[in-house]
């Protein structure tokens, strides 16, 4: 099964990593955290368009092999912001490999990254060097799992073109003279494999290590296995029994869904001549840990389809609205709806949704649907909403 790097390194970039990463680059949050979601794939980019020939992939083997990146540093990546020797080293060596991947193209691809994601060119010179040991960390240890020979090595960067569709920042890959990434895969390409990885396990190494609150996507035969992810993965029975049924997207992509369930829904009136907006639908099979942000493993395929939906009609925008049920302090269940939403919004930007199409609100107990007093009013008030403002 095809490994994709940028979903692994994206997984690295927890919450806690990016607030510091901000802090060390006088950036806020958000921003650090779009600009990384565009460095991220370019350079993965860059080194598959340098892996595509003998002599590259033999430089790249070497570069992984005297920085010593073999993963081990993945697990304190915290000390590459705290502006010491560790955070000096990194930025020479990440300098000096960006050097080799772009040349003197290096301080334009830096400006394209900072007016995408609206920061100064000296904090994307900082973090696309600081990224750059995580990306080779990533990879030397998918090549070492893979095998650990060149063979490996060039299969692996081969790869990710089906991937990077649609994750570069718009216009970066003319601007580099690159050929189009994943033309033939073009869109499906970017959303299904990832939903592919999770529904077979074939990423077991990115499932040990990565935190649940990321999760993006990516091959079409995969698209199939959505519906398998609904049946294998403990969801609630009447979505496990309900007929899958294949819908055709914009462009050509198509989704195995269960009839009636929420994507399905959603697809089915994108699909419509019915424009009147807003127009509202509730998520069924996405659940999170009791008082967390963490999602259920068996959540997962919701949000993979939700992605591929979303990219299959870009000019559509969303509301993501959260709800809990009256138990607890209201302010606290205020805050939790909130980090809901914006958890799964993370995960939509994640998989290539514009975070400029995505709004968030969070109610908590505010908006009921049924009595809080039994345990089913109470379940079907915990719950998030997405609401469409614009088609």
């Amino acid at each position: 099964m095809a490994t994709n790097l940028s979903e692994l390194v994206m997984t690295h970039w927890t919450p806690d990593v990016v607030d510091r990463a901000a802090s060390y680059v006088s950036e806020s949050g958000p921003a650090t955290q779009k600009a990384l979601v565009g460095i991220v794939p370019t350079i993965i980019a860059a080194l598959a368009n340098l892996g595509s020939t003998s002599g590259g992939v033999g430089q790249i083997a070497r570069m992984l092999d005297s920085g010593r990146y073999d993963g081990s540093a993945l697990t304190n990546l915290a000390t590459l912001f705290g502006g010491g020797a560790p955070t000096q080293d990194a930025l020479g060596a990440g300098r000096g490999i960006l050097e080799t991947l772009f040349g003197g193209k290096r301080g334009g691809v830096t400006d394209h990254i900072a007016r995408s994601a609206g920061i100064r060119p000296a904090s994307a010179t900082s973090l696309m060097a600081l990224a750059v040991p995580v990306i080779l960390h990533v990879l030397g240890r998918q090549r070492r799992a893979a095998g650990g020979d060149v063979a490996a090595l060039t299969a692996l960067l081969g790869e990710q073109g089906s991937f990077l569709s649609g994750l570069l920042p718009a216009g970066l890959t003319s601007m580099l003279g690159w050929p189009a990434l994943g033309a033939a895969a073009s869109a499906v390409g970017a959303t299904a494999a990832g939903v592919a990885a999770r529904a077979t396990g074939a990423v077991a190494v990115a499932r040990a290590e990565r935190p649940n609150w990321l999760i993006p996507i990516g091959a079409i035969a995969a698209l199939i296995l959505v519906g398998l992810a609904y049946l294998l993965s403990g969801a609630p029975v009447q979505l496990a029994t309900r007929k899958l049924a294949e819908l055709q997207l914009p462009g050509g992509i198509k989704i195995s869904v269960p009839e009636g369930a929420f994507n399905f829904s959603l697809a089915t009136w994108l699909a419509s001549s019915d424009t009147t907006v807003p127009k509202r639908f509730v998520f069924d099979n996405l659940n999170f840990e009791t008082g967390t942000t963490q999602l259920t493993s068996e959540s997962r395929p919701t949000v993979d389809s939700l992605v591929v939906i979303l990219k299959a009609y870009p000019a559509v925008a969303v509301i993501l609205e959260g709800h809990t049920d009256s138990t607890g302090d209201p302010e606290a269940n205020k805050k939790l709806s909130l980090d809901r939403a914006t958890a799964v919004k993370g995960l939509l930007i994640t998989g290539g949704v514009a975070d400029t199409r995505v709004n968030t609100a969070g109610y908590g107990s505010e908006k009921p649907v049924a009595s809080n007093d039994t345990d089913d009013g109470r379940a079907k008030n915990r719950r998030l909403e997405l609401v469409v403002e614009k088609r």
